[in-house]
């Protein structure tokens, strides 16, 4: 199959909130009040982390169109199988299912990659000899094949645990907390660093980005660790899911400004939850809906327009509302964001921006 066929032009047409307004979930177009002249142009993506959704592959697929994204990511089709898992052909009935919703894929992931593979148990030198750490790898460059065939330009991965994380009750959430997200001492760098070289040496030859995750378990929890792991690597195929509650739920209390500038070279997407951290030290946090919790989002929305970003805006939920189902939570989610994209295009500050106690 030729390469690009399904979405050649991925990433080229993905409206889902334009400058002058939201398309509603029901297809209505809502307007917004103008912005200002410069910005006339600018649309911001809209995206869904399909798995939140816990449905059936393709009525995930046709929920997410209905709600009112134009673009989606996953690891798995849900009660089927992992990307990773799947053949040339499966990958391409995959495509076809989506392209028939209407649906562009952005990102492809193989699952949690490297994600509860703790750094403490790699060699720098003998990365391939540890058996996670081997099938993991090939697990991404299979999904880096499939992404290639079917035209996506990006696939996602974790970046691997913090000592003990997994193991002994998180050891050294207190310094990491106190430290807005930890040091990351040069041993473990040295083992960062070669492990990734790897990952990117495989994303050139395949000709595919590779966008990680950031969790406050893993090394690359903060845009501030972010951005050393990946210049000490040196390449371009590396990117960024940005999640910003994970940033501020690591300390990073200014991640919706020095967080950005940080960040902006290597977005990809955004991973849009929010949380309420009542006792960051002990790590006791809540998710809320957005703009219920201390993420100053429309502090990073006005960034990404006044930066022209191509980033895509990825609804996540990881909360459900009282009496509620987690479709109920992500029309909740799309809306609040509805209602601040329309804010902050016509320039409009609220007196409770940047986050809610």
């Amino acid at each position: 199959m030729k390469r690009r066929k399904f979405f050649r032009n991925a990433g080229s047409a993905l409206g889902g909130v334009a400058a002058y307004g939201l398309t509603s979930s029901t297809g209505e177009a809502r307007a917004a009040p103008g912005p200002p002249a410069e910005m006339d142009r600018y649309r911001f993506k809209l995206g869904m982390f399909l798995p939140e959704l816990q449905l059936p592959f393709d009525q995930a697929l046709a929920t997410a169109k209905e709600i009112g994204v134009e673009s989606v990511w996953f690891h798995k089709l849900h009660e089927e199988a992992e990307i990773a898992r799947l053949s040339d052909a499966e990958a391409d009935r995959m495509a076809e299912r989506v392209q028939r919703q209407g649906l562009e894929i952005f990102l492809l992931s193989a699952g949690s990659t490297f994600k509860h593979i703790h750094l403490t148990d790699l060699k720098k030198d003998q990365l391939t000899e540890h058996e996670g750490f081997r099938s993991h790898l090939a697990e991404l460059v299979r999904c880096m094949e499939i992404a290639n065939r079917i035209g996506v330009g990006a696939v996602g991965s974790f970046t691997f645990a913090w000592p003990g994380e997994y193991k002994a009750g998180k050891p050294t959430w207190p310094m990491r907390w106190l430290t807005r997200g930890g040091y990351i001492a040069d041993v473990d760098m040295e083992k960062l660093v070669a492990a990734f070289t790897l990952v990117a040496e495989a994303a050139e030859k395949h000709d595919v980005d590779v966008a990680f995750s950031m969790m406050p378990w893993n090394y690359t929890n903060t845009t501030g660790n972010f951005r050393r792991v990946v210049e000490a690597v040196g390449s371009s195929r590396l990117k960024v899911m940005w999640g910003p509650a994970d940033n501020y739920n690591s300390g990073e209390w200014d991640v919706a400004t020095a967080g950005f500038n940080n960040i902006r070279p290597y977005l990809h997407g955004l991973h849009l939850k929010d949380l309420h951290v009542m006792d960051g030290l002990n790590l006791k946090f809540e998710y809320r809906a957005l703009g219920d919790g201390d993420v100053d989002y429309p502090e990073v929305l006005r960034r990404l327009q006044d930066h022209r970003s191509d980033a895509v805006l990825s609804l996540a939920t990881h909360f459900i509302p009282p009496g509620g189902t987690r479709i109920d939570a992500m029309r909740i989610n799309y809306q609040r964001l509805g209602e601040m994209i329309r804010k902050v295009q016509a320039g409009v500050r609220s007196s409770g921006e940047g986050g809610k106690a």
